[in-house]
This record gives structure tokens, C-alpha cells and sequence, in this order.
């Protein structure tokens, strides 16, 4: 994400000019200081060198400028995961012991932190998941893609997370995102991305959930709203509050699983007042 594109973003599409030339002035300082780390000495700064290949550098208030920024963005154009990638970068760090926690006193997960896997597929393996059985993990995952038009290699690195262990914690929740739509059986409409966010902020307690889902309602209609606040909302806190940790599991080795036979095991159930973004009626849709 370019300097430019923060601010022009922020400029099209959220607030008022006052609010707007003060969201572009902290935005640009922020970034134009993470980019350039040692331009001058900073007393607050805890870091000059990248810890990992993707990491930016930055300090706890440049951190809460680019938070800022792209919630403003984020809430203005949910269709740029860029901006909720920003935003989940910048207010991550500090809150990854839960995640720790589950990944360490579980076997998968522990072989996950030593492993590092990420989601990826050759051209052969992506369309070898269209020949799996109907009903499998791994065709449900295929279906679901094709469907709403997204692909697995979209997901962006993590930049503002200032610890390597937490930044491939950050990864895989984030590369894993589209495995959780399939196995909650959710589509990519606004409601629908609201309530798989809440499920990952009761699963991972990492605050960018909580965000989305206080914030992001805010821009639904009057009847999407009340479908949200009555069906969505106390689904996604008790599922994802009783479910098994969605870290801790190696998704790539469940594709030949039955899906049925994988939620009963991820302890999860589907909401039975669920709208998929191919309803009519529910058009608040991110991907159109």
C-alpha cells in the first residue's frame, strides 16, 4: 500500500475535509516514517532493522497513525483487504498469547509453529481439488472460491508485527481466513465477513475482530443490521467461543476429509438463518 494510495483513499471515500486533511496529514507522517527508519533518531523507536523479510519497522504511535488511517479506509471500502490487513498488522502486537497458548499446548499446533506452512497451490493442485469427492473439505474449499471469485494467493504480509514468531502466527490465521468461510459455510457479504470476523476474534482475541465487528455494522442497512445484530452476532460468539482452535489445525491435511466429518470435529455448527451473498435480498455484498 502506497503513501498515495492512503491518503487518497481516505480523501474519496470517509470523512469530511477537516477530517480528511487531518486523517492525510498523520497518515502520510506515519508512513513516511516507518518507510524511511533511520531518515533521523527517534527515542520511542524500539527497532531499526526488519526482523523478517516483510517487516516494517515502526513505533507504537506511527502504529496507531496507519491503525487510523486504514480503519477509516476499511470502513469506507471493505472491498481493499489491504486496509483490514493494515489495520490487523497495527493493533496486533501485544495480543498474540492466546494464539501462543493454543498453538503450544496442542500437537498440530506445535508442529505448525515448527513446520511454518503456507497456503499454496500449483495450478495442478488447485484444479485437482474440483476431482475430490462432493461433500469433501477440499471441494466445498474449491467450490467456495470459484464462487465469490476470490483466490488463495491474495492475502497480504504481514508488515507491523515486531516479533517473527507472532508476524507467521498473524500469516496463517490471515492465509487461512477462506478455509473458516467454508467450514462455517458463509459467503462474502458484508453480514456474512462481520459474523466470520467475530468468530476469529472470540477464537484469537486479536482486536482487529472486535473492530470490524463494532465498527462495521455501522454501514449496513436498517434490515441487514437487525439480521446481524439478531441471527449473526450470537451465532458467531457462541460458536466460535465453544469451537476448537481454528490455529491449530493443519487445514491443508483435511481436503480429502469429508467436511461434515471436519466440522463435527472443529465442534462447529452452520446458523440456519444464514443468507448467502446470492440471495437477492441481502446486496450489501463486498464482491460484486
Amino acid at each position: 500500500m502506497s503513501l498515495a494510495g492512503l491518503v487518497s483513499g481516505v480523501a474519496r471515500r470517509v470523512a469530511t475535509p477537516a477530517a480528511l486533511a487531518g486523517a492525510a496529514f498523520v497518515a502520510a507522517k506515519a508512513m513516511a516514517a516507518f518507510t524511511s527508519p533511520d531518515a533521523k533518531a527517534d527515542s520511542a523507536r524500539s527497532m531499526t532493522k526488519p526482523l523478517y523479510e516483510t517487516h516494517k519497522p515502526s513505533t507504537t504511535l506511527q502504529k496507531t497513525f496507519i491503525a487510523a488511517g486504514t480503519a477509516l479506509m476499511g470502513f469506507g471500502d471493505p472491498t481493499d483487504g489491504s486496509h483490514i490487513a493494515a489495520l490487523g498488522d497495527a493493533t496486533s502486537n501485544g495480543f498474540f498469547g492466546k494464539m501462543r497458548e493454543q498453538m503450544i499446548s496442542d500437537p498440530t499446533g506445535r508442529r505448525i509453529l515448527k513446520e511454518r506452512p503456507q497456503i499454496s497451490f500449483t495450478p495442478e493442485q488447485w484444479e485437482a481439488l474440483a476431482s475430490l469427492p462432493e461433500g469433501s473439505f477440499g471441494h466445498a474449499y474449491y467450490n467456495q472460491m470459484k464462487r465469490n471469485g476470490i483466490s488463495w494467493s491474495t492475502r497480504p504480509p504481514v508488515r507491523f508485527v515486531d516479533n517473527e514468531e507472532d508476524a507467521y502466527m498473524l500469516l496463517r490465521y490471515r492465509q487461512c481466513h477462506d478455509f473458516y468461510h467454508t467450514i462455517l459455510d458463509l459467503d462474502i457479504s458484508v453480514v456474512e465477513e462481520l459474523a466470520i470476523k467475530v468468530f476469529e476474534w472470540r477464537q484469537t482475541g486479536l482486536p482487529v475482530g472486535l473492530i470490524a465487528s463494532v465498527f462495521g455494522p455501522l454501514r449496513l442497512p436498517p434490515h441487514e443490521k437487525a439480521r446481524f445484530f439478531s441471527h449473526y452476532l450470537p451465532w458467531a460468539m457462541q460458536c466460535g467461543s465453544q469451537a476448537k482452535p481454528i490455529i491449530s489445525v493443519y487445514w491443508e491435511e483435511m481436503l480429502e476429509r469429508s467436511v461434515d466429518e471436519v466440522r463435527k470435529e472443529m465442534r462447529v455448527w452452520l446458523l440456519p438463518e444464514r443468507n448467502s451473498v446470492t440471495h437477492a435480498e441481502n446486496y450489501t455484498a463486498v464482491a460484486q
